[in-house]
C-alpha cells in the first residue's frame, strides 16, 4: 500500500487547506456535539463527519478518538465537551493548544484543569455567566426548553428547542457559538436549532402504557447521566415520578423526596431498607409491575431499555 490511511488524511489536510476542521474531545457528550454543529453549521456550510472526498466539504468533524491517530494534524476548533480525570485533561488540552481555537464546556470541564490550557483563543459556553454563551432557561417541560441563547455581547435570542433537561442545551448553545465564529446568519443558525430532535434513547420523551409519559434515556452510558436525567425529571411537574435502573450504585444521588418509587432490575440486598426502592431479579417481573403501575399521572425516567412499555415517541 502506497499510503496508509493516516498519510492519506495528513495529505487530505495540507493539499486542501480551505477546509476547517473541528475535533470534538470529551469524555461524555460529544455525540450530542457532534449532531448540534452538523444540524446548526449545515444550514450554511457542507459540513462532513471525518474526510469524505465526495462531498468537497467545508468543514470536517472529527472525534478525538479517531483524532489521536493523525497527530501532526493542527485543528481549526477543538471542542472539549468534558473531563472527568487529569490523565484526561492533559489529553484534551494538548490538542487544544495545538488548535487555532478552543471551544471548552464551562460546566462539564473543572476548573482545576484550566491549568493545562495555554491557548489564548478559548471561548467558554455553558448554562450560566461567566461563559461566554450560555442559555438562559424560561421554561421546560414535556415540550421542550424555552428560553434565551446570550451570546459575548449579551444579545439574548429566543429559542424553543425540542429537548429535555438543561444540560441538552450545553451543546446546542456550543454549536451556536461555533456557527457565529463561521458568520453563519442568525436565520440560518435558528432553523438549524429548531430542527434538533433527541436521539431515541438520550432523554426522548414518549407516550407510554396507560397514557403515561416516558422520558427514555435507556442509551446513555455515562457516570453522570443519571445525575442530569433526575435533575430533568424534578423540573418536570408531575404528581407521580418513576425512577427505573439497574444500577444500585446510583441510588444515593436521588432526592427520594421527590420520586415516588425507584424500581430496580437486579438482586436485592439484604440491607435495603427503604420502602420506595423494589427490586425485580427478573426483567419480566418488572414489565409485569409496570403494567399494573403505570397511569396517566406516571412520569417515568427510564434508564434501562423496556420497549414493551413505550407506545410511541412524541417527537
Amino acid at each position: 500500500m502506497l499510503f496508509d490511511a493516516k498519510s492519506k488524511i495528513e495529505r487530505y489536510f495540507r493539499k486542501n487547506p480551505q477546509v476547517k476542521s473541528i475535533v470534538i474531545a470529551g469524555s461524555y457528550g460529544r455525540k450530542s456535539a457532534i449532531r448540534c454543529i452538523g444540524m446548526i453549521l449545515g444550514q450554511a456550510l457542507t459540513v462532513t463527519m471525518g474526510v469524505n472526498r465526495q462531498a468537497d466539504p467545508d468543514v470536517v468533524l472529527l472525534d478525538y478518538n479517531s483524532m489521536s491517530m493523525f497527530p501532526d494534524i493542527q485543528p481549526d476548533i477543538v471542542v472539549i465537551t468534558s473531563c472527568e480525570t487529569d490523565e484526561e485533561a492533559r489529553e484534551y488540552f494538548a490538542l487544544a493548544n495545538k488548535a487555532h481555537r478552543v471551544v471548552v464546556n464551562y460546566n462539564d470541564v473543572p476548573q482545576e484543569f484550566a491549568k493545562y490550557l495555554k491557548n489564548p483563543e478559548v471561548t467558554t459556553y455553558g448554562d450560566e455567566l461567566p461563559a461566554d454563551f450560555y442559555f438562559e432557561d424560561h421554561e421546560a417541560g414535556l415540550d421542550g426548553q424555552a428560553g434565551d441563547i446570550v451570546n459575548p455581547e449579551r444579545e439574548h435570542i429566543p429559542v424553543v428547542v425540542k429537548l429535555i433537561g438543561v444540560h441538552n442545551m450545553r451543546p446546542v448553545v456550543m454549536a451556536c457559538a461555533i456557527a457565529k465564529m463561521f458568520q453563519v446568519d442568525r436565520e440560518k443558525i435558528l432553523a438549524g436549532v429548531s430542527a434538533i430532535r433527541p436521539v431515541h434513547g438520550r432523554m426522548s420523551p414518549a407516550k407510554g402504557l396507560h397514557n403515561s409519559v416516558i422520558i427514555d434515556d435507556s442509551a446513555s452510558t455515562s457516570a453522570t447521566s443519571l445525575k442530569y436525567g433526575m435533575n430533568a425529571l424534578y423540573s418536570i411537574k408531575a404528581p407521580d415520578r418513576i425512577l427505573v435502573t439497574d444500577d444500585m450504585r446510583k441510588l444515593e444521588k436521588i432526592d427520594y423526596d421527590l420520586v415516588s418509587e425507584v424500581l430496580i432490575l437486579g438482586k436485592q440486598p439484604s440491607e435495603n431498607t427503604n420502602k420506595k426502592v423494589k427490586f425485580f431479579a427478573e426483567e419480566i417481573d418488572l414489565i409485569n409491575h409496570l403494567g399494573g403501575r403505570l397511569d396517566e399521572n406516571c412520569l417515568v425516567l427510564l434508564e434501562i431499555p423496556i420497549p414493551e412499555i413505550i407506545e410511541s415517541y412524541l417527537w
